[in-house]
């Protein structure tokens, strides 16, 4: 519409008249909002609801039992309890319900109505809005058309791949007919079918009793496998939480054992200008070494240009550059301030090997193990995380305490 005002207003101003190329202009315009009106609009909906197979729980088991199996055993035994009651899930009857609604009052009445069916195998769980559990079938609770709030809810219960049913409890029964067309109009949207709307009354509760019925003799075992399959991809994320933090802890002692190797290495040095040659080196070894703690499949010729990346990164990071690195090869280069140089750049080494190793870290943790990745946009990320955790090098420090101006910054040079 904006543009067709812009179209209308440049036609009747003087404005075309007074340039020549006003009515290639105006024809331009008008092309493009032709070409903007016959474009297809894509409608947003919800991605529909996908049938699961026990297969696909039992792969997802499968590779939460190789995280596991790295664990050391005071951290997988509680895992290990929940993963097997998981194995054991698939192979039981039991449906998890969850009651939701923002009326507790209805949600309570919705409860007590359910239990009041007596159907088999089926434990009841009242919940709010905020938490949902890992339910099998889910029962939401409305007393009109979808709030902000109920509507972003059934989004998120549809895109979890939730079974979902609407109660509608109607509190103005003069208005049922509108408020039916706006619910249905609101469930296609969520890409919902009309009979996951049910309405029930105070009174009448047949039509509730009958579906619920129908979907446990029909649907009990793809809700139990549903179901396992969200605790599994839940449970696969705790372990890998837990992997990472087992991982960081074995990593840490070799950072810092690479750090004391580079320091020493470069305090003793009588030749600044090797000093990034040999944190290259000990870099290489790192990236190896952390390589195999994170099940990276590489040799140590393979680990070269990920060292190469991250300390051509790091360099432009600013941890070794040239206006504070100068500093630390002057006070070498003097008797009397020898010691203060070496420990000044022995610091330095230290801090860009940790950095490099924190980097390491976030990078094997975050980025899948795959061949020909484009690592050097993950490894920026990477630096970049790390270089919020370790914070600015002792040369950087002292440099700045002197107002030596520093060199940009790997998050504002361009990508």
């Amino acid at each position: 519409m904006a543009i067709a005002a812009g179209v209308i207003f440049l036609a009747l101003s003087g404005w075309v008249a007074e340039h020549p190329w006003g009515w290639l202009v105006l024809l331009g315009l008008g092309l493009g909002y032709w070409y903007w009106r016959r474009s297809p609009r894509t409608a947003t909906t919800v991605a529909p609801q996908l049938t699961l197979q026990p297969q696909q729980v039992n792969a997802e088991l499968a590779q939460t039992r190789a995280l596991l199996q790295e664990l050391p055993a005071a951290a997988q035994a509680p895992l290990q309890h929940t993963y097997e009651q998981l194995q054991h899930r698939l192979n039981t009857p039991t449906v998890d319900v969850c009651i939701l609604g923002q009326s507790c009052r209805w949600v309570a009445h919705l409860a007590r109505t359910v239990e009041g069916f007596g159907l088999p195998h089926c434990h009841l769980h009242q919940q709010s809005l905020a938490t949902v559990p890992q339910a099998d079938l889910v029962l939401l609770t409305v007393t009109g058309a979808l709030t902000a709030s109920e509507f972003e809810m059934v989004r998120v219960l549809v895109m979890g791949q939730y079974r979902l049913v609407i109660v509608w409890l109607p509190e103005n029964m003069a208005e049922l007919e509108r408020v039916n067309v706006h619910l249905q109009q609101q469930l296609h949207q969520l890409s919902l079918k009309p009979e996951q709307l049910l309405c029930i009354t105070p009174t009448d509760n047949t039509a509730l009793a009958t579906t619920l019925s129908q979907i446990l003799s029909q649907e009990r075992s793809s809700l139990v496998c549903s179901g396992t399959y969200r605790r599994a991809q839940q449970l696969h994320q705790q372990a890998q939480t837990a992997l990472n933090a087992y991982r960081r802890e074995r990593s840490q002692p070799i950072i810092e054992r690479y750090q004391w190797l580079g320091a020493a290495a470069t305090a003793v040095n009588p030749l600044p200008l090797l000093d990034l040659v040999m944190a290259g080196g000990l870099l290489v070894r790192l990236t190896w070494e952390l390589g195999q703690i994170y099940h990276r499949s590489f040799r140590l010729a393979d680990a070269e240009p990920i060292a190469k990346e991250l300390l051509r990164l790091v360099v432009q990071l600013g941890a070794v550059e040239l206006g504070t690195q100068s500093l630390g090869q002057w006070l070498k280069g003097h008797s009397l301030t020898y010691l203060a140089g070496s420990c000044l750049q022995g610091a330095t080494a230290a801090y860009v090997l940790r950095l490099s190793g924190l980097s390491l870290i976030h990078y094997f943790e975050t980025v899948p193990q795959a061949k020909d990745m484009p690592f050097s946009s993950y490894l920026r990320q990477s630096v970049q995380w790390a270089r919020r955790q370790v914070g600015r090098s002792p040369l950087q420090a002292l440099g700045a305490s002197m107002g030596l101006t520093s060199s940009p910054s790997v998050e504002s040079m361009p990508q």
